[in-house]
């Protein structure tokens, strides 16, 4: 039993573990939050899934946010002892954010083994309280604080990342000539107002000065209006909303400016490509930038912050990249100096713990 949603950050490694079990010839059911979007690609795989009416625990004093959360909290509890009864899972694994915490906690009381991932180098406020139920601790990236019982895995990408670029996957950059350099700009499943307004005008500033770029921008559907309007009818220029399929964009880029999440790092990581890193500033515990500083120490990204000054530093810095092609290849060949778990290889490794961790009960 896997519990995985909130963001595509979360849902994605346990999609992609979910997928490496199920081939194994294990029965996978998904703990997902009502509503969710990734019902629908769980449809899709044939894949089992209950949903749940949880929300994250309130950082406010809102007294009328704190009762609906602990309100929702009982009954989700009630909710996953029900189906631990029905579905009797050798093992319980969470992949971090709040909607995993119903599941481990109710599964310890149970006396389900468990396993919690946590993609970040700053663990989250859910995953910490987890921590303290769980048989075995996974992580995507090094964390400074030691945790009981962890484990150094990677974080599970798709299987579609471990394939080359097909003419149809090329195709989505419609625009593409041989001898043009592809620059990819995405803020992840949510989108990312402060990146897309200066990714937008960095790529028009380089665009008025040569033909020889080209760009694929995915907005999010919140900004992609306003980004699109901001584009105008400028050639050499794609703007789409949202790439279920981001692996087949990125395939084709040469580089890549992006948010830090730990998902994306990992598909970055996987594929070697030069990238331009953007952490939101906003996330709990500034965990985005962490996980980029592992990067950019290595010499595979840029490391930016997101500042008022941001269009300026990423038209500069782009510049710095594009003016050198052995930076580009240097950039490139960086990657080899992380020594971190192969992203590719991280469901299986982790579908490996899992199954010994339930032992007889799967054989």
């Amino acid at each position: 039993m896997i519990a995985a949603g909130g963001t595509g950050g979360h849902f994605y490694p346990g999609f992609a573990l979910g997928k490496e079990l199920a081939s194994r010839g294990r029965d996978v059911v998904f703990i997902i939050k009502r509503g969710s979007a990734s019902a629908k690609l769980l449809e899709e795989n044939e894949l089992l899934y209950q949903e749940i009416d949880f929300v994250s625990m309130p950082r406010g004093k809102n007294i009328f946010k704190w009762i609906d959360f602990l309100w929702k909290l009982l009954l989700s509890i009630l909710e996953m002892k029900r189906f631990i009864k029905s579905y009797k899972p050798a093992v319980c694994i969470g992949m971090g954010g709040y909607i995993s915490f119903p599941l481990i906690f109710t599964a310890h009381l149970m006396g389900v083994k468990t396993a919690v991932h946590d993609s970040n180098a700053k663990i989250g406020l859910a995953n910490r309280i987890c921590s303290r139920f769980t048989d075995m601790f996974l992580l995507g990236l090094p964390v400074e604080k030691k945790i009981k019982n962890s484990y150094l895995v990677g974080t599970p990408i798709r299987e579609e990342f471990r394939l080359k670029a097909s003419v149809e996957e090329r195709n989505y950059w419609t625009f593409v000539t041989d001898f043009a350099i592809n620059i990819l700009i995405f803020g992840g499943s949510g989108g990312a107002r402060s990146l897309n307004l200066a990714a937008a005008a960095t790529a028009k500033d380089l665009l008025s000065k040569t033909q020889r770029l080209h760009f694929l921008h995915v907005t999010g559907v919140r900004d992609y209006e306003e980004i699109k309007n901001i584009y105008g009818d400028m050639e050499h220029v794609e703007v789409i909303s949202y790439a279920e399929d981001i692996h087949a964009l990125m395939k084709a880029a040469h580089i890549i400016v992006a948010r830090a999440g730990a998902s994306s790092l990992a598909e970055i990581y996987s594929m070697a490509k030069p990238a331009v890193i953007i952490p939101y500033p906003y996330a709990s515990e500034n965990h985005q930038y962490y996980n980029a500083k592992i990067f950019a120490d290595a010499g595979c990204v840029k490391l930016l912050k997101d500042t008022p000054n941001l269009a300026a530093d990423l038209d500069r810095t782009l510049r710095e990249i594009l003016s050198s092609p052995k930076g580009i290849k240097e950039m490139s060949a960086n990657f080899e100096k992380l020594n971190l778990p192969n992203p590719l290889k991280a469901a299986g490794r982790i579908a490996d713990m899992a199954e010994a961790l339930a032992g007889a009960r799967i054989r």
